[in-house]
C-alpha cells in the first residue's frame, strides 16, 4: 500500500507546531477555515472544504505533547485511514514528519491527496513563520 510522507523544517518550537495541529484555531489558520476538533484522545475532528463538498472526519487516537499527533479517518474522505504528525526539536526550529497511510493504490485520488498535503504543510510552515497561512478557502486551486 502506498503511503504519503512529507518532512518539512519549520522555524518555530515544537510547542507551537503541536498547538497548530491540535486546536481548531490553529487548524483554521493553515488547513481549512471550516474546522472543529476536540483536543483530547478519544475526541473527534471534522474538517470541511469547498463549501462542505469535501468533509474529513477523524478520531483523535494519539497526543503526545509537542511531539506526536495521531488520527484515524472515520469517513470515506480518503482510502488512507491513518494520519500521523511527528515533531522533533532541532537547532533553529523543528522538523515535522507527516504520514498519511493505508491508501489502496497510487491512483489519481492518491496523487491529489499527496499534492494537497504538501501544499497545506507549506501553509502550516508559513502560518507559524509569518502568522499568515493559506487555508481553504484561501488556498490555491492545484
Amino acid at each position: 500500500m502506498p503511503d504519503i510522507m512529507h518532512r518539512i523544517k519549520i522555524p518555530t518550537p515544537p510547542e507551537r507546531i503541536y498547538q497548530a495541529l491540535t486546536t481548531a484555531d490553529g487548524i483554521r489558520n493553515w488547513w481549512t477555515r471550516d474546522a472543529d476538533i476536540d483536543s483530547n484522545i478519544g475526541g473527534t475532528g471534522e474538517f470541511r472544504f469547498y463549501g462542505r463538498r469535501f468533509v474529513a472526519k477523524v478520531n483523535i487516537d494519539e497526543l503526545i505533547a509537542s511531539s506526536r499527533v495521531g488520527w484515524t479517518v472515520v469517513n470515506a474522505a480518503w482510502d488512507g485511514k491513518v494520519i500521523q504528525f511527528d515533531v522533533e526539536a532541532d537547532a533553529g526550529g523543528s522538523w515535522l514528519s507527516f504520514a498519511h497511510r493505508g491508501f489502496k493504490q497510487a491512483d489519481q485520488n492518491y496523487a491529489a491527496a499527496t499534492t494537497r498535503w504538501g501544499y497545506y504543510l507549506v501553509s502550516l510552515r508559513r502560518y507559524l513563520h509569518t502568522g499568515q497561512g493559506m487555508p481553504n478557502p484561501n488556498d490555491t486551486d492545484i
